[in-house]
């Protein structure tokens, strides 16, 4: 441990982060392993994290490829990656500036496969745009023992919670059978929201985690950020998340209908 924490001192990738965590902190976080399950929006912004807070290993997961629709809001998509599969194009550009050990996976997440994606895994974090995919991925994580992330955009809004074994708080967020929807994201919202994340994240795999049975919920709107406690909220949680561009929260348990500006502005 001496070793990795002067590893860790003399390292000019991380010494900046000394401070802001410890030597120690910063070796232990060189030995995780963090699985990124989509590479998209959300996905994107979370492997340049991580991987600049000094995580040893990521483990990129996604089956698309980049399309000019992600131009706007996916960090790694440019004229030079359309066409590209999502996880190589971020994998590569990682292991290419010396960042840290990269895994890909090109293949689409199932219930069959979900499991031995997380073997080896320290955590999980759910960039998905997929709400059946999501729940494949939180029942491998209680097989795993590991905890998930799970994160959400839309419109200027989004939200982020942590989920232990045994937590049921992706039904809590999106009931057991919620419908798909693609709205349409701007592209700080998806940072912002990755941003949250990956500090959670790094919370996590130093043993400090902050929002399990919680879930953060931001208006880059109206610059609010609340906390809401997942049990006994579920109906207020559900409301915010289903139209989430028709509401403002103003206090916890208290929701204000808005306009929906949507149609106006054509985000």
């Amino acid at each position: 441990m001496a070793q990795e924490k002067g590893e860790a001192m003399n390292d000019h990738t991380v010494n900046r982060n000394i401070g802001a965590i410890t030597a120690e902190e910063q070796a232990i976080l060189r030995r995780k392993t963090v699985l990124i399950a989509g590479c998209g929006g959300l996905g994107g912004y979370c492997a340049e994290l991580l991987s600049r807070l000094g995580v040893g290993k990521l483990v990129l997961c996604d089956c698309d490829v980049f399309e000019e629709s992600n131009l706007n809001r996916q960090l790694f998509c440019n004229r030079n990656t359309l066409g590209v599969n999502k996880a190589e194009a971020i994998g590569y550009y990682i292991e290419e500036n010396d960042r840290c050990k990269v895994r890909v996976v090109t293949k689409a997440i199932t219930p069959l496969n979900a499991y031995l994606l997380t073997d080896g895994c320290d955590l999980v974090i759910d960039a998905l745009d997929n709400i059946a995919t999501r729940f494949d991925l939180q029942r491998a994580c209680k097989r795993r023992g590991i905890p998930m992330i799970t994160g959400g955009v839309s419109h200027w809004h989004g939200q982020v919670s942590t989920i232990y074994p045994g937590d049921d708080t992706l039904e809590a967020i999106f009931g057991r059978n919620a419908s798909e929807k693609h709205p349409p994201v701007l592209g700080f919202a998806a940072c912002n929201i990755a941003t949250c994340q990956v500090a959670e994240a790094a919370k996590i795999l130093l043993g400090q985690p902050s929002l399990r049975k919680k879930l953060l919920m931001i208006d880059l709107n109206g610059f609010t950020a609340k906390i809401v406690p997942i049990e006994g909220r579920r109906r207020l949680i559900g409301l915010h998340l289903r139209r989430l561009s028709d509401y403002r929260i103003l206090r916890v348990g208290k929701l204000a209908e808005k306009r929906d500006l949507s149609s106006d502005k054509k985000q």
